[in-house]
């Protein structure tokens, strides 16, 4: 498209044209140059130049910057249309007319292509996977039952070497037009054809194979990674391996959502694994070298003498990796005096000869320090 263009010229309205007389002058050409009427190979430029004057003219802000500078960008803009926000024109037309509002068989081709586009829908799938599977990348196969194009018809839904037909009632529009009388005038109403339901066309012989649906239910094997650190109700979304669209439209994707098997001895909290580890009296007073379990075996966990019950240690880089980070986790082992509770008769001689000599020390330590109490320092 040249970059010099004068836009009034371009629709044939004068530069002091009211928005009334720009919107007839635009409605006008537009019926003239739409690609769906004009066979012209330069309408479908045309169309688009004329759709572009269009949206400058009828804005006043675009339309003031367009007059004062020659462009809608500023005076350092390179073009008449710069700024200028085109996108869908069946948008611009639906606005304008209405569907089918050029009369018998206008847009019908644009109007089919967008009731036969039907994107696929998302398939839900759940995954059952154990804590150990966080750790590092897992494949896992996945069967799944999904709608996929029909192998006989390919989605057409009719019988291979048949073809629909138009709808008679909407002659392939897909809409039909209907007029009132009310109070307020004669009402014109656009409405979804109730013979084909909107399709524009008629199956006259349906696809054996797959009844007329355009679909067949395939059972498919499928390759799920869960990344390293997948943490409880997370979702996978595996794109396009969803139930398959219509008219090339493309297929859903398949969601995954992943639920963790709770585990035997940790609690997982993000990253970080949390324990509870039972040890004897004997350990937590005089110290000791336990086994602390982790998801890949065991490591050593040194207790030192005099540990209270409850006291947590850490080990770090132990837990779960990050899923969004580097580095892993920590364990964090709570350490819990371990009370028997079945007792021999030997293990209660020997822990009441233990309490007897607790109350003999505490008591000693008692006497002392009231002696320092009651001394005469002076």
């Amino acid at each position: 498209m040249p970059t010099k263009v004068d836009l009034y010229e371009l629709l044939g309205v004068d530069r002091n044209a009211g928005q009334d007389e720009i919107k007839r002058a635009y409605r006008k050409l537009a019926r003239q140059h739409h690609p769906d009427v004009n066979n012209d190979p330069t309408s479908a430029e045309r169309f688009k130049e004329i759709n572009l004057a269009y949206e400058v003219l009828s804005d006043p802000q675009r339309r003031r910057q367009y007059d004062a500078f020659g462009t809608t960008g500023g005076p350092q803009s390179g073009g008449p249309f710069d700024g200028v926000g085109f996108s869908n024109l069946s948008d611009i037309f639906n606005f304008f007319f209405g569907e089918g509002g050029f009369g018998p068989g206008f847009g019908a081709q644009t109007a089919q292509r967008s009731r036969n586009y039907r994107p696929g829908e998302d398939l839900h799938r759940a995954m059952h996977i154990r804590l150990e599977d966080c750790l590092q990348d897992k494949q896992i196969e996945l069967k799944v039952e999904r709608r996929e194009l029909c192998e006989a018809c390919q989605g057409s839904r009719s019988e291979p070497g048949s073809q629909p037909t138009t709808c008679a009632t909407c002659g392939g529009r897909g809409m039909v037009m209907q007029v009132r009388d009310t109070l307020l005038g004669r009402m014109q109403t656009t409405l979804t054809c109730p013979e084909c339901q909107g399709e524009g066309v008629k199956i006259t012989d349906s696809c054996r194979a797959c009844r007329g649906t355009g679909f067949q239910q395939k059972q498919r094997t499928i390759e799920v990674t869960l990344p390293a650190g997948i943490d409880h109700e997370n979702i996978l979304r595996i794109g396009g391996q969803g139930h398959a669209g219509l008219g090339g439209a493309p297929a859903g994707d398949l969601l995954v959502t992943v639920t963790i098997e709770p585990h035997d001895v940790f609690i997982r909290r993000g990253a970080d694994l949390y324990l509870r580890l039972p040890v004897h009296y004997a350990d937590l007073a005089l110290g000791a070298s336990v086994q602390v379990p982790t998801l890949t075996g065991t490591e050593n966990l040194r207790i030192p003498a005099g540990t209270a019950s409850h006291h947590e240690f850490l080990l770090r880089g132990q837990g779960i990796p990050r899923l969004r980070g580097s580095g892993r986790g920590d364990i964090h082992v709570q350490v819990e005096l371990a009370v028997p509770h079945k007792l021999t008769k030997r293990q209660r001689e020997l822990l009441k000869q233990l309490r007897e000599a607790d109350l003999e020390a505490a008591q000693k330590a008692h006497g002392f320090f009231e002696q320092l109490l009651g001394r005469d320092w002076e």
